[in-house]
């Protein structure tokens, strides 16, 4: 229910933005995306992968010092976090494909693939703030466990 609350608000952003970039008579994001939005979130997922690799490790190593420590849902949490990334690329590609093709026309095409593509990027973004958290709450608990 979290995620899908989460997703009506990155939903109302892109709508935010591709209204913006309307009244502001401006492109230039919508550009950006359409040629470069599957090499942004293949990048942005790269990082996350190479991230969560680190805290999987963190994560084995407490777990080494302290076997009672639980960190199942952390876990489930990580692998989400991947499956999500590759959705939003494939979501990302038919958006392309769709906003490309001249054999499906229908009014306002072009906004609702803004609006999409701007809320892909969000979701990303903030997918990538979620992981980069998690470092800083494992460094936190490492803390508190060497200094107990």
């Amino acid at each position: 229910m979290n995620t899908l609350k989460n997703i009506s608000f990155y939903v109302v952003l892109g709508v935010l933005i591709t209204f913006l970039g309307q009244f502001l008579e401006s492109d230039f994001l919508f550009e950006y995306l359409k040629e470069n939005i599957i090499g942004l979130l293949l990048t942005l997922l790269a990082i996350n992968t190479a991230t969560l690799g680190l805290i999987a490790s963190k994560i084995q190593d407490i777990v080494v010092k302290y076997p009672k420590c639980d960190f199942s849902s952390t876990t489930k949490e990580m692998k989400t976090s991947l499956k999500e990334q590759i959705i939003l690329i494939c979501v990302s590609v038919l958006t392309l494909f769709l906003l490309d093709t001249s054999k499906y026309q229908f009014d306002y095409k072009t906004e609702v693939g803004n609006v999409i593509m701007t809320t892909v990027l969000i979701y990303s973004i903030n997918i990538l703030w979620d992981t980069g958290k998690a470092v800083f709450v494992i460094i936190d608990e490492l803390q508190k466990m060497n200094n107990k």
